[in-house]
């Protein structure tokens, strides 16, 4: 008895195990020559989400492996990007293969991206080729210090495939789609070098000698602390008469400036307008000011004559 009991119970076991297998294997989509099952599903959503797991942890891994600290940041975050978009691009594939989509028929795959771009998506695939555009022609790298169309500066802090993130001086992360830095004027600061002329104005009264004033700013300018391209003779300061104005005759002092100073230029300016105010105080020359003289005309006194 204690054996019939026993293959009854196994026998129950397989009934019950083929009846959850044929519930799983149920057909729910039929799509042409696909058919996709609860447990094609299943298994779709299992791949999918150990596949972006695996993406995930290998982004973080190139990020913060000392082994790839060697490498500059701008290469390593191409390395992590790529690889990450590779590993969820195969992710995908293998997915909807456990499906049970049929993928040697392109039809499917070329109807959808149609009906999608033709549906909004051409922001979308214009960003995302945008992207890969920057990341291999690398004329704009995390790190980089840029200025968009007079809008805003900031250094790039990371590069995706569909937008760009950059941190201002202010510290505003701001979102930028890719397809702004193809199809508008972009400065990059820091592409070749990071030493940049400055142009800093300043005006004198009239009658002030010109060699007089080249030369208190300039000395002023040597002896100073402030950090400016010293050593190369082709990039020396220089004082500049531009304009003779109505109220003042207007310079500029020209100097190059490198490092922090390239990526912080307001405070870089007005390091040298301080300096440039107290050495003209220093020295008697006045720096004047718009002025307008106003006459009072008497008519009164004109009807009565």
């Amino acid at each position: 008895m204690k054996t019939v009991w026993i293959m009854g119970a196994a026998a129950t076991g397989l009934l019950a195990s083929s009846g959850v297998m044929e519930v799983l294997d149920y057909p729910v989509v039929s799509m042409d020559k696909s058919i996709i099952t609860i447990l094609g599903i299943i298994k779709f959503v299992a791949v999918f989400a150990i596949g972006f797991s695996l993406g995930g942890f290998y982004k973080g891994r190139i990020s913060k492996s000392h082994y790839f600290q060697k490498i500059n940041i701008s290469s390593r975050t191409l390395l992590s990007n790529m690889g990450y978009y590779l590993i969820i691009a195969l992710t995908v594939l293998v997915s909807l293969g456990v499906l049970g989509i049929d993928l040697t028929s392109l039809t499917i795959v070329a109807g959808a991206l149609s009906i999608g771009v033709g549906f909004g998506l051409q922001n979308i695939v214009s960003n995302f080729i945008s992207g890969i555009i920057l990341i291999f022609e690398k004329s704009i790298r995390v790190g980089d210090y840029i200025e968009i169309s007079n809008e805003f500066r900031g250094r790039v802090s990371d590069i995706r495939m569909r937008s760009v993130s950059v941190l201002t001086n202010d510290g505003v992360e701001v979102i930028v789609p890719n397809q702004n830095f193809i199809q508008s004027n972009v400065i990059n600061w820091t592409l070749s070098d990071d030493r940049r002329r400055l142009h800093i104005p300043f005006g004198v009264a009239y009658g002030t000698d010109a060699d007089e004033v080249r030369r208190v700013v300039l000395h002023a300018l040597e002896s100073s602390d402030l950090v400016y391209v010293r050593d190369d003779p082709d990039k020396n300061p220089a004082v500049w008469m531009v304009d003779m104005g109505p109220s003042s005759v207007n310079y500029e002092l020209l100097v190059w400036i490198y490092g922090q100073s390239t990526v912080m230029p307001s405070t870089a300016k007005s390091d040298f307008l301080v300096l440039i105010y107290k050495t003209l105080n220093a020295n008697h020359i006045p720096i004047p000011f718009p002025q307008m003289d106003l006459h009072i005309k008497d008519v009164t006194k004109e009807h009565t004559l």
